[in-house]
């Protein structure tokens, strides 16, 4: 509900914004992957730790949507969607993450869930408030899957790169949306 009490509206997806910001974020795609760091070995570590985190991953989404569910400044945004097709969507994109091809089918999915938050007026810090959490609980997750052993250091530290690359990617959408002068409404839009 808004503030008059009715059901928020919400904007249709903007497809063309969408392409623009999938095409400039492809561009430079190969310069962020060598400046993250992600090179084969990072790429091998995660694609071998991704049935894992397949395993875990619902879970992990659970705890996180519960989580964000006891704040307010965050709640709000969550109240009026469908939890259960966010975990999904958000399962999608995970394992595209952590296939680790950083293809254009990856990068189209990073831009659309950065514009969909920023559409909705997600503010930046709780959107990356998110990331800290899921962030956490995956290399959590390494580390007890590794027994501690030195193998859970490369898994974690290629688990940090690409998470610090999929929040470069939504980032970015968010400044691109700014500079094309695309302000969020001031009601809560619901994510689905």
């Amino acid at each position: 509900m808004d503030r008059s009490g009715s059901p928020p509206r919400r904007r249709p997806f903007d497809t063309g914004l969408h392409q623009l910001v999938t095409d400039r974020i492809s561009e430079n795609v190969q310069s962020r992957l060598r400046l993250e760091a992600i090179d084969d070995y990072t790429r091998e570590r995660l694609k071998i730790f991704q049935p894992k985190i397949a395993d875990e991953m619902s879970a992990i989404l659970s705890d996180f949507y519960r989580h964000m569910m006891q704040f307010p400044q965050t709640r709000k945004y969550l109240q009026n969607s469908d939890i259960n097709a966010l975990k999904s969507r958000q399962i999608q994109h995970w394992e595209r993450l952590f296939s680790a091809e950083f293809d254009r089918p990856y990068i189209a999915s990073a831009a659309r869930i950065g514009l969909v938050h920023h559409a909705i007026g997600l503010p930046l810090h709780l959107y990356l408030s998110g990331y800290n959490r899921v962030l956490c609980d995956l290399t959590t997750l390494a580390i007890r899957h590794h027994s501690g052993s030195l193998s859970a250091s490369d898994t974690v530290n290629a688990i940090i790169k690409v998470v610090s690359l999929d929040m470069d990617i939504a980032i970015s959408c968010y400044f691109l949306a700014e500079i094309l002068r695309l302000k969020p409404e001031e009601q809560n839009l619901g994510l689905v």
